[in-house]
């Protein structure tokens, strides 16, 4: 593919991802609500590194983003019996109601543009997902650095 046709690409995929941002503000970050939804969806993926590795963050930004939940009250931390320094990860009540809040937040563009593109939108996020699982498959592999 020649450069200028990959460059309109990516101008084209920051637009749609620019009108995809949350309109409204919300108490957590997009990043934060993600890590939430985790807890809520996958309970029992509840440390800092399962959480790292089913959301594809970085170790660091879920420990930032842990500590911002936590300072929120909305996770409470659970000690491992077995390993003092190891801790297990909660939803509380705060933060259901505000990952609740939160996706209304996030999801409002999603639904709009869902809404006044049906099809469109339905076929880029299938290929979105698909492109998703071709990248964490690739993870365990190392990257070719070459551009063009």
């Amino acid at each position: 593919m020649e450069w200028t046709n990959m460059m309109h690409f990516q101008q084209q995929l920051q637009k749609v991802m620019r009108s995809l941002l949350p309109l409204r503000k919300s108490l957590l970050t997009a990043s934060e609500c993600e890590l939430l939804a985790h807890l809520y969806l996958q309970p029992e993926q509840n440390t800092p590194v399962l959480l790292s590795q089913s959301s594809g963050m970085k170790k660091e930004a879920v420990s930032r983003c842990l500590k911002s939940l936590y300072e929120k009250e909305c996770i409470r931390k659970q000690r491992q019996e077995t390993d003092e320094r190891s801790y297990r990860l909660f939803i509380t009540e705060t933060g259901l109601a505000e990952l609740k809040k939160g996706y209304e937040s996030i999801l409002q563009p999603f639904y709009d543009l869902w809404r006044s593109s049906s099809e469109d939108f339905e076929a880029f996020m299938y290929y979105a997902d698909k492109l998703a699982a071709h990248i964490e498959k690739g993870q365990d592999r190392p990257r070719d650095h070459e551009v063009l």
